[in-house]
Order: C-alpha cells, then sequence, then structure tokens
C-alpha cells in the first residue's frame, strides 16, 4: 500500500490566551479554550481531554478572557417566591440540572454569552469601560466582576439567566490587568497596571487595601495575575517574574519567589490551595507547594499545625511550551487531577498535577483534532481545507508508478519518487460575518459546500481547460432552500454537511438538531428540494410536540426522552457519515446519540447507548461507513463499535470485542480516533487515524492479546532483537556441545588404552564406549530453538500462534485527516505549520518584534533546504541567498556545501585548539621577559619556541631585531639592500664571537656530514620600550616542496628587496632535540631543504633553516646572520606533497604582508626570515 503524506496544508493556528474549566457542580466536566482570534474550543475532561467542537468567533474578532457560570442556590429574593420547603428544594434541583454558561470578552469591548448548543451568542453587553482585560465570577455563580481599560471594576448580574449591567467600583488611573473574588464573596481583589494590588468591599465598592510592589526600572510593575486561596491568602503575579503570596489580614508579604526569568503571565490553584503553579512569558511551569511542620500540607493541616509552621516552597519547574504559557487551569474535582496549560505555541498541554513535574504532558494538536478541518475528493484527487472564513484547494501530487514484484521487495516506510508535485488551484476568502462551522467537497470536485452561522453556501468549481492550474469559482444561487429548517427554527447554521457519492443530494445537520435531505440534481438550474426532514437528535418533549406538528416537508420526528436540561442545552450534532450506496445518513451528537437514518426513505434508528453503566460517558469521536452499509464508531475511551444499518444491529465482532477485549495499548492511547480510512482493495479492513497514529483493524479477526505490542516497527525491532539473541546461544551452545565431544573422545582413548594394558575384559571397553556414544548423542539434541524464539515472544507481548491484528503505525505526527483516494493508495495530510509561516502568521501569534521573526523565517528556510522541501515563490528568502544561483537550492548542492561546511569548521577547530596552545606558549614566554627586563634588570634570551600561526600556514621563530625596531622609531623607514638591519651593541659577556653566527662558529658541512656542537642562544637586547613593541608584518610566499635551494634563495632575496647575487648567499639547516648539543649542516644548491625539513621533523630533531652570507673566499662565511626560519603546513606543521599548498614566510624590517601563489598543483611550505646584525 502507498501513502501519500500532503505536508504542503498551511493551516495557521491562533494562540491560547484563555483556558478555563466549567465549576465542579456541572454533572459532565467541561473546559473552554479561548483562541486569539475568538474561536472558543469545548473540551470535555471526562477520563482524557477530548475535543468536542468549536464556537465560531466573529472575522478578526478577539478574545482575552473566558468565565463560566452554573447557580446551583436560590437567591434571596427567589426564596421569597417559594412558600414551601419542598417547593424550594425543586426550585434548586432544576437549578443544578441546568447547562453552564459561559462568556467571552476582549478588546471590542463587548462581553458575550455564548449559547452552547447552537454555537451564537446568547446575549451581549457593553462593557461600558472600553477594552476587557480580565473577568470573573463569584463563587455563588451570581455576578460577574469585570476588569476594564478605564481602570473601574463593574458588577453584573447574572441570576435567572440574566446579564445585565449592576454597578461600578471607585476608579484607578490604570488598567485593571486581573481579577479574583474570595471564597466568601465579600472581597475582590485585582491587579493593575500601576504595580499595586488592591482588595476592594463588595458591598461599599471602595479600596479596603492597596500593596504597592516595587519597580525594576523607570516602568511601573504589572500585576498580570491574582488568585485568592481558600485560606484567604492572596498569590500575586507580576512582570518581574515574582510570584508573591500575601498576608490576607495584614496585607503584607508573607513569601516572595523569583519563579521567571520574564513575566509571570497565568496563576491556577488547587481545589484545596494547597499548590499553586505559575508561567508566563518564560515558559516553565513552577509549582508551589504548601508544607506544614517540613511536610506537604493536606486536608487537616489546619488542626495539626498552627500558620508560624507553613511556608511555601518551590517543588518543581518543567517546561512544556516553546513560547510564553498565557493560561493554566487546574482541577481537583475530577477522576483525574488534570493541569492544563496553553500560550503562544498553540498547543493544548495537559498532564495531571500530583506528580508534577514527574509527569509527561501530552500535547494536543495546534488544529481541531476531531471533525477536522480537511475533507477530500477522492475521485478529483483534490484536498480542501478551510481556516477562519477561507477555503483553500489543491491538486494531488502522483508517485512514479512501480511494478508488484517491486512493491513486494520495498520496506516499510521507503520512500517514492514523486514525478508530479501538488498544486495550489485556490484560495477563496468568503464574505460572513462569522468564522467557519463546517465544509465538505464532492467526490468529483465540481461541488463545495461550507456554512457559518447564518447558513451554507453552495460553489460550483470549473477547472482550467488544457490541465491549467487554474479554478473557477461560482455562487450557486438558491442554495439552501427556505424549508430546509422550519420555520420555528432561529438558527440556520449548519454544523455537519455532506454530498451522497452520486451528488444528486445533500445531508445538512442544523446547529438546532435537524438533518435535512436536499435534492441538488439540478444545481446548475438553481433549483434545490427538501427531500425529507429527521429529528432523532430533538429528543426533549417540547421539541418533539413542536416537529410533529411540521407539514412544509416531510419530517420524521424524533421520541421524546426524559433528557435533563444540561444534556439538551449542550447537544450538538458533531459527526456525519453518507453510505457509499447513498442509502444510509449517520449522524452523533455531543450527547453521546446515534441516529441512522433513510436518506430516501423514512426509516430511522437511534442506536443503544453505548455505554450502559450511567459511570461511564462514552460518545462517538467520528463515524464512517464500510462495505456492507457497516457503520463503524470509535469513542472516546478508544473502543470500537460496527453496527450494522441494513439489520439494525451490533456485528457479532462488535458484540464480542467492541468494548471488552480492546488491547491496552490501543485503548489507552490518549490520542482519541479522529476518523476511519476504507482501503477498497481490502472490504473487511478499516484504517483508524488519530493525530499521532494510523491502525488497521481486521473486522474478521479477534483483537488478540490485551498486553500485545502493536505498533509494527517496535514489534519487528523486538523480533530481530531475540532471534539474534536465540542464534548467538545457538551457536555458543553448538561449540560447547562439540568441544565436550571433543574432550568424550580423548578420554574415551585412555579408558580404551589403560583398560588394554591392564587387560581389562574388552566387554567392560565396550561399555564405557555405549555410555560415551550415549552421553555425546544426548547433548547433541540440544534445545528446541524454535520454540525458544516463540516464548520469548509471547513474554515480550507478540503471539505469534495468533494473527497481528490492531497494526499500528506511530510515524505520523499531527496527523489532520487519512483516506483512500484509489485502491491501495491512502492519502495521509499532516498538519504542518512550520513550513508555511510568514510575517503576518508571526504577528498573530504574537511575535511582535522584527528581528525575533526574521531569525524565525530564515531557521524555517534552511530547515526546508534540508528536508528537501520545494521553496515556492511565496516561501521567505533570506536576503544572503538572494544571489545565489538556482542549483543552490537543490538539495544534492545543499549536502555537498553542508559537507564542505563541516569539514571548513573540523579544520578550523584544530587551528584554533593549537592556536590556543601557541598563544599559552607566548604568555609564558611574555612574562618571562617581563621578569629578566623589568624586574631584574637583566637582557633577553633568545627565544627558543616555534610559533605556528594557522591561519596563513607560517612559523613564527624570532622577532625582528632592537636595531630594526630603533631604527622605525626614529623614522629611517626600511633597511636598505645588501645588509639585514642595523648594529646594535651588546656587551663583551654577551657578544658573539669572530666568525660566529649567533654565538655558533661558521662550519662548512658537507652533504652527510655534520659537526655536533652545542649552541650559544643569540643575544638580543631591546629597550626599555621592548613590552610596548607594536606587531611585526611578515611577508610569505609559495614554492613547491621539490624546488631546490637554487631556485629558493633567489625568490627570497628579490621579495625583500636584496639586490645582491643569490650567488653570494647559502642555506644551512640545524637540528637536534631540546636539550642537546645542535648540528649544522649546509645544503647544497641541488638539495630540496623542504623535504630534508620534514624528515628530521618527522624525526623529532626540532629542525630550523639558518640563511648565510658568503665572503669574498668562497670557502668561508660571513659571520653577519641573515636570518633563521622554519617550514610548516598549518596545525600539524607537515610537508605535504598533494594539491594541497603552503607559504613559505618571510619577517623583514618594515615591510609589508603580501603573498605569491605557486603554480597550480605544486604544494609549498612556510617558513619565517628575521634580519638581524
Amino acid at each position: 500500500m502507498q501513502v501519500h503524506r500532503c505536508r504542503f496544508t498551511d493551516f495557521v493556528p491562533q494562540a491560547i490566551n484563555a483556558i478555563e474549566y466549567a465549576p465542579a457542580t456541572v454533572r459532565r466536566p467541561y473546559v473552554a479554550v479561548g483562541r486569539a482570534n475568538g474561536d472558543i474550543e469545548i473540551w470535555s475532561a471526562k477520563g482524557n481531554l477530548v475535543y468536542e467542537k468549536t464556537i465560531p468567533g466573529v472575522v478578526d474578532g478577539s478574545l482575552e478572557t473566558l468565565a463560566w457560570a452554573h447557580q446551583t442556590k436560590l437567591t434571596k429574593d427567589d426564596l421569597e417566591l417559594f412558600d414551601t420547603e419542598k417547593e424550594r428544594e425543586k426550585a434548586t434541583r432544576r437549578l443544578a440540572e441546568r447547562a453552564p454558561r459561559l462568556f467571552s470578552a476582549g478588546l471590542n469591548a463587548v462581553i458575550v454569552e455564548w449559547d452552547l448548543a447552537k454555537l451564537v451568542p446568547k446575549a451581549a453587553v457593553d462593557s461600558y469601560g472600553g477594552a476587557v482585560w480580565c473577568m470573573s465570577t463569584n463563587h455563588a455563580q451570581t455576578q460577574l466582576a469585570v476588569g476594564t481599560e478605564d481602570g473601574h471594576i463593574r458588577l453584573f448580574d447574572i441570576t435567572d439567566d440574566k446579564l445585565v449591567y449592576l454597578r461600578c467600583f471607585d476608579k484607578i488611573k490604570a488598567r485593571i490587568l486581573s481579577v479574583a473574588w474570595s471564597h466568601g464573596d465579600q472581597t475582590i481583589v485585582t491587579g493593575s497596571a500601576d504595580g499595586a494590588v488592591r482588595v476592594w468591599n463588595t458591598d461599599t465598592g471602595r479600596m479596603a487595601a492597596r500593596m504597592t510592589l516595587p519597580r525594576e526600572g523607570r516602568d511601573p510593575t504589572l500585576v498580570w495575575a491574582v488568585t485568592v486561596l481558600p485560606s484567604g491568602t492572596i498569590v500575586s503575579g507580576d512582570s518581574r517574574g515574582h510570584v508573591i503570596f500575601w498576608d490576607h489580614v495584614m496585607h503584607v508579604v508573607q513569601q516572595d519567589f523569583r519563579a521567571l526569568g520574564a513575566d509571570v503571565l497565568c496563576l491556577g490553584a488547587d481545589a484545596d490551595g494547597h499548590t499553586v503553579f505559575a508561567s508566563g512569558v518564560d515558559p516553565k511551569v513552577t509549582q508551589f507547594k504548601l508544607f506544614a511542620g517540613g511536610k506537604p500540607a493536606s486536608g487537616d493541616t489546619k488542626k495539626k499545625a498552627g500558620f508560624r509552621n507553613k511556608k511555601w516552597q518551590l517543588a518543581g519547574i518543567r517546561r512544556y511550551h516553546t513560547h510564553d504559557v498565557r493560561a493554566i487551569a487546574v482541577s481537583s474535582h475530577l477522576d483525574r487531577d488534570l493541569l492544563i496549560t496553553g500560550g503562544v505555541d498553540t498547543q493544548v498541554t495537559s498532564c495531571e498535577s500530583r506528580p508534577f513535574p514527574n509527569e509527561n504532558p501530552y500535547r494536543q494538536p495546534c488544529f481541531p483534532p476531531l471533525n477536522g478541518v480537511v475533507s477530500v475528493a477522492t475521485e478529483g484527487k483534490l484536498i480542501l481545507q478551510r481556516q477562519a472564513n477561507v477555503l483553500k484547494l489543491w491538486s494531488l501530487g502522483k508517485a512514479e508508478p512501480i511494478s508488484q514484484v517491486l512493491n513486494g521487495q520495498m520496506e516499510s516506510g521507503q520512500g517514492l519518487q514523486v514525478y508530479e508535485r501538488q498544486r495550489d488551484l485556490l484560495q477563496m476568502e468568503l464574505k460572513t460575518k462569522t468564522n467557519l462551522l463546517c465544509s465538505t467537497i464532492s467526490s468529483s470536485g465540481r461541488l463545495v459546500a461550507a456554512s457559518d452561522v447564518e447558513g451554507p453556501k453552495l460553489f460550483s468549481l470549473v477547472h482550467a481547460e488544457n490541465g491549467g492550474d487554474g479554478v473557477q469559482v461560482r455562487r450557486v444561487r438558491g442554495f439552501p432552500p427556505e424549508n430546509f429548517v422550519p420555520e420555528y427554527s432561529e438558527s440556520r447554521g449548519a454544523t455537519q454537511m455532506r454530498f451522497t457519492n452520486d451528488e444528486t443530494k445533500i445531508a445538512i445537520a442544523t446547529v438546532d438538531g435537524f438533518v435535512s435531505i436536499v435534492d441538488i440534481s439540478e444545481w446548475q438550474q438553481g433549483v434545490f428540494t427538501t427531500v425529507r426532514r429527521h429529528c432523532q437528535h430533538r429528543n426533549t418533549k417540547d421539541e418533539v410536540e413542536a416537529d410533529a406538528g411540521c407539514s412544509d416537508v416531510l419530517t420524521h420526528p424524533g421520541e421524546a426522552k426524559n433528557i435533563v436540561a444540561a444534556v439538551a442545552d449542550m447537544r450538538t450534532i458533531t459527526s456525519m457519515a453518507v453510505s457509499s450506496s447513498g442509502k444510509f445518513v449517520a449522524t452523533s451528537d455531543s450527547a453521546g446519540y446515534v441516529a441512522v437514518v433513510g436518506i430516501d426513505n423514512k426509516g430511522a434508528t437511534v442506536l443503544p447507548p453505548l455505554a450502559p453503566r450511567k459511570q461511564q460517558q462514552e460518545w462517538p469521536t467520528s463515524l464512517a461507513f464500510v462495505t456492507g452499509d457497516q457503520l463503524v464508531l470509535p469513542t472516546n475511551l478508544n473502543h470500537v463499535f460496527v453496527w450494522d444499518a441494513v439489520k439494525r444491529a451490533f456485528t457479532k465482532w462488535s458484540r464480542a470485542f467492541g468494548a471488552t477485549n480492546i488491547p491496552r495499548t490501543y485503548s489507552r492511547m490518549m490520542s482519541c480516533v479522529a476518523g476511519v480510512a476504507v482501503n477498497p482493495a481490502e472490504p473487511d479492513c478499516i484504517y483508524t487515524f488519530a493525530t499521532n497514529h494510523i491502525t488497521r483493524i481486521d473486522l474478521t479477526l479477534a483483537p488478540g492479546s490485551q498486553s500485545a505490542v502493536l505498533n509494527i516497527h517496535k514489534r519487528k525491532q523486538i523480533e530481530q532483537d531475540i532471534i539474534a539473541k536465540v542464534v548467538e546461544e545457538k551457536e555458543r551452545e553448538t561449540s560447547e556441545r562439540l568441544s565436550e565431544q571433543s574432550q568424550y573422545k580423548r578420554k574415551r582413548k585412555q579408558s580404551v588404552s589403560e583398560s588394554a594394558r591392564m587387560d581389562v575384559d574388552g566387554d567392560a571397553a565396550s561399555d564405557v564406549a555405549s555410555v560415551v556414544s550415549e552421553a555425546a548423542s544426548v547433548r547433541s539434541q540440544g534445545k528446541d530453538w524454535e520454540g525458544t524464539i516463540v516464548a520469548r515472544l509471547r513474554e515480550a507481548g507478540i503471539n505469534v500462534a495468533e494473527p497481528h491484528n490492531f497494526r499500528m503505525t506511530e510515524r505520523y505526527q499531527n496527523l489532520m485527516h487519512a483516506s483512500f483516494v484509489d485502491a491501495n493508495t491512502m492519502n495521509s495530510i499532516d498538519g504542518v505549520v512550520l513550513i508555511n509561516l510568514d510575517h503576518e502568521s508571526l504577528k498573530d501569534l504574537g511575535i511582535r518584534a522584527l528581528g525575533k521573526r526574521l531569525l524565525v523565517l530564515k531557521s524555517i528556510y534552511f530547515l526546508k533546504l534540508q528536508h528537501d522541501v520545494p521553496i515556492t515563490t511565496d516561501s521567505y528568502v533570506p536576503r544572503t541567498v538572494d544571489a545565489e544561483p538556482d542549483y543552490a537550492h537543490s538539495s544534492s548542492f545543499q549536502r555537498k556545501h553542508t559537507r564542505q561546511t563541516e569539514e571548513n569548521i573540523s579544520r578550523l577547530m584544530e587551528d584554533i585548539s593549537t592556536l590556543s596552545s601557541e598563544v599559552t606558549m607566548v604568555r609564558n614566554d611574555m612574562q618571562r621577559m617581563y621578569r629578566l627586563t623589568i624586574l631584574e634588570n637583566k637582557p633577553l634570551p633568545a627565544p627558543q619556541r616555534h610559533m605556528t600561526d594557522p591561519f596563513s600556514n607560517t612559523v613564527l621563530v624570532t622577532r625582528k631585531s632592537q636595531g630594526d625596531y630603533d631604527q622605525r622609531r626614529e623614522g629611517k623607514g626600511k633597511a636598505q639592500p645588501g645588509h639585514a638591519g642595523s648594529t646594535t651593541p651588546v656587551s663583551a659577556a654577551h657578544s658573539p664571537g669572530p666568525g660566529t653566527i649567533n654565538g655558533m662558529s661558521s662550519l662548512l658541512m658537507s652533504g652527510s656530514q655534520a659537526v655536533h656542537t652545542p649552541v650559544t642562544p643569540h643575544i638580543r637586547v631591546y629597550g626599555d620600550n621592548a613590552l610596548q613593541r607594536e606587531n611585526e608584518s611578515y611577508k610569505s610566499f609559495r614554492i613547491s616542496a621539490d624546488d631546490p635551494c637554487s631556485i629558493i634563495l633567489p625568490q627570497a632575496l628579490k621579495k625583500y628587496h636584496i639586490n645582491d647575487s643569490w650567488q653570494h648567499y647559502t642555506l644551512c639547516i640545524q637540528f637536534g632535540a631540546s636539550g642537546k648539543g645542535k648540528v649544522e649542516r649546509m645544503l647544497a644548491m641541488d638539495e630540496r631543504p623542504l623535504h630534508l625539513f620534514q624528515q628530521l621533523k618527522d624525526a623529532g630533531e626540532s629542525p630550523v633553516f639558518v640563511l648565510k652570507k658568503k665572503t669574498s673566499d668562497s670557502s668561508q662565511y660571513t659571520s653577519t646572520k641573515i636570518g633563521t626560519f622554519g617550514a610548516g603546513t598549518g596545525s600539524g606543521g607537515s610537508v605535504s606533497n598533494g594539491s594541497r599548498s603552503s607559504l613559505l614566510s618571510f619577517e623583514h624590517a618594515n615591510a609589508s604582508s603580501s603573498s605569491l601563489e605557486a603554480p597550480a598543483g605544486r604544494s609549498s611550505v612556510a617558513g619565517n626570515l628575521t634580519t638581524s646584525s
């Protein structure tokens, strides 16, 4: 089977600004996640964190804060309306059974209450104070406190489904950034932009206390977050990165922690008030715990220990996010104590709070994991994606066809060559007031449907002629028909839509719970007819009575059930599937009800509850029909049910294995199944996919052991490891058995020979031989190695006696969608966001600084090159690579460039290491010079060490004479040609004798002759300012390693403007290990000095070249030393005969640096020449 990984979708998520848990009094725990663009995601926190639905925000909207409310007690005014206690209890019970209320607010200065079933605003009021930065409900769930831009705290009455302005507190001269109620609702604590934490009296609206935070710099400290614990302790987080615990009675600091390296943006506390979490711009999540008497505080701590023994301690730190964390929510009233965080990196992260920081988090994808944003046209090979109010369309690419023989030999996960890439066909921005609720595309790709809260829209696509990339889009007028919902329905928005395979009908699920079948066979003429309307999800008594009275369209009302208001007020159709035969439509809602209805007939079936036990809340996360009109229902608990729509019953496989025998590895996955794909070539198999895995399930086989290893790659690795170990044991035992057999044979020979000498009876010898052969035969049988392998595989979770069902592949990350476009050809669409980011997207994520955006985009560019991602015309390309040729973007060029860069870095690291050691040697020499010249007032000895310059491949042997330095200081310029420099007088004790050079007798040595003589160090006398002597320049030129002295000498003299004939000079070499006598030898004019230098250096003889001038007598040499120099080729100092060249470098008085290149293909070495008197 081929899998086409589509990584070109460019879904850009929005930052998370708020996360809030529903109150603990709600029957089914919910979590609201607010995005920066105004979208609100509703997640269920029962068991795993499961995505349920999204409330679309307005286009280009804003959201800063969320607040839940669930009133469970009657107010004083309400109590007066009831005469008896029984009536009051009944009224209180009705309050508790109602669904929670959700409020949101942002920078648009509007407070909105949302209808959680219809996904539309239920009520909206002005904040009367500008942008809303924070919001919180009191513990009685009757009032809403709002902090606004103008510095006021405003209270709103939210009793009896109202949202009415109540009153305003005193004004302060700064915006209110955070707000929290005390547990008795008598005070409100606020944090503001003027660096103060204030306590307000809720009865009078006046400030009761003010606690000022210190500044860091000129700007005031911003108090981004405050919370009040059940004990009354006030906790604040500010822009300095501090978390402060305040005494609520004396209003002074109890403890102050530098929790983060930057602003603390959010705080969260558990229900007991013994644990506090903090995070912010520094994306670490920090935990603080209350300790009493040196132990963590518990529920009875207040009775056992006094206040003085209680101290807060920093208990743990974990980094769950890559960027700012803007929201934290902690719950302690669930089965699992969940800590949920979110921020700029757009991912919802959850983990258990009690084992923090040892608990590893689970990161939800940055796109809606269920009811995806992607749909595929299987026949047209098109992909449709929606985001906000925009639709995007691509055509799929194609891979090179492969033969069946080659296909059977390929490894799992092996890549195929793509000969036709995907094409970007369409990007359409719809003129809607809110973001889109749903979208779908027909099988052929000719029709596209999308809906917002105002109603669905239909578009036709006409592809360009001659295979062009363009697509013409036209709005189909007259869709939908007016009667696709009844007149009494106030909402026309659709949450789910699906075309039939023949594209003659479309099923529309509305926010009111209707499932309407609309005939679109005459869409080209603009004629649409509502065929029938199913109402199986509308099952309250009032809804059934209203639906039964419909006569405009054939309506099939549901069956009235005793459903509490909390369920009905949260019910939304979340999934839909249409059978390939076009006979059935299946829908499921957030309450867990599943209905299978007929498209051309009135037949309708509501499936029995998937979890009979009330304590288990189980509902489908996706729906899909397989061959034979069988409906597959994966659930939030990762169970798999199969319903036969024709027989109206669960299949035999589902009854046997659906909920009880699923392997634990599959059922305990943190991610729920997002969809089901069916391969036409495998009618009895389904492929379930989640955000991080694809699993193949054979519906004709048993699931296998609950402890089975499902991951096919892990399973293969375990099998290989076990077989390799068993083979190794078998070989070892075989060698041991052969060794024992040889020992038995030797013992047998010995026993036979002894028996012969002792005249033992032949029968006894035969008995010994039979015993030995029997023992050898027993050992030769060995183990049952095949059985050993099977047993060990069974222990590791692999039962080879059973077929491997639930074959799982966990290679896919952030998987948005998976479907089959052909037999054995799957398209998996990855939610890759990184490669599609641009400046505007990074701004939406909260990265405002231009430099940071450029750095991120540049890193993304090089990641694209590294992973062979195409560079499109819309992609960001750094300016530094604009001038590169086109081939510079090819993968082969980049790999070659990367390899060369790595080699250069490796060489530079070696050079830096050598340079570091040489610098250390120079520093030691300078310290010694300073001690001799300044402290002890003694003349300097000649330097004895070689310094290798790795950057110029030059060995620095000596420095210029003091005479040259004095001449330059007096402004005399360069030395005159024909002599090496000025003469500096020295004391007699340290002056070279007559006929000596550098304190050494001038000796004539032929090729093989050498005289061992001690070398007197050359004495150099510098002035008082020797320590301030400026750096001297060196000249260099290139020569070949095979050049003789007759070529080297003319080049050296010419380079330094010595006009004398080269025949008046000769070249000598000094060598000898340190601490021993030096040996000096004159080199003949036809000798190759660099080869000799390398041989001596390899022998550890420390060779040094000496340049000398002849006297008039050709057999004698002058006592004037022209210079000494050495050779080297970089860090190693070795001479190579390859193509790599080196430099011959000389130092001369007042000479500027230059370089003469050697002919191509010739190697050269380095040295330096220092003139002296």
